[in-house]
């Protein structure tokens, strides 16, 4: 299996997510980049093929602010999954683009509205939709018990101020 993987935005969390993608998969992937603007297509190019320690494929496509193009369309219809990185006022387009184009999506942001209008827009969907999966409060609560589990044992207690 070779996963087709499409990043809407490929600012420093797209790049970062595609890094780990690309460097930690346990099967083959192609990871595809999309934002508006071409040289950040090519700075999260450049930083995933520099930055992982074996070949992988990496593309991009030039996103328009809104709507879709032939070109993006004809990308995401080889793609399995579209990893939303983009700001959270953009969610339902893509999320709309997935479920036109029968993707599996998973998005980074915690816009309580949007996430709304996409379980709405999801529903009936052949295909997953995984919603707030971001930083914050998802991985930081989950950081910040980790360190609290580290002190509690190193001092023996069980309260922190």
């Amino acid at each position: 299996m070779n996963a087709k993987i499409f990043i809407a935005g490929s600012g420093g969390i797209g790049q970062a997510a595609g890094l780990i993608l690309a460097q930690y998969n346990f099967f083959p992937c192609t990871l595809y980049f999309g934002d508006i603007s071409s040289d950040a297509n090519q700075r999260a190019m450049d930083f995933v093929t520099k930055g992982v320690t074996h070949e992988c494929n990496v593309e991009s496509v030039l996103m328009p602010s809104e709507g879709t193009t032939e070109e993006l369309d004809s990308i995401l219809r080889k793609c399995d999954i579209i990893l939303d990185c983009l700001p959270g006022s953009q969610a339902p387009r893509i999320a709309g683009l997935a479920r036109k184009h029968n993707c599996h999506y998973a998005n980074l942001t915690e816009y309580v509205q949007e996430t709304k209008d996409v379980i709405a827009l999801s529903k009936d969907a052949d295909t997953g939709f995984v919603l707030q999966t971001g930083l914050a409060p998802g991985f930081i609560n989950v950081l910040a018990h980790r360190l609290y589990e580290e002190f509690r044992d190193e001092y023996g207690t069980e309260i922190v101020h």
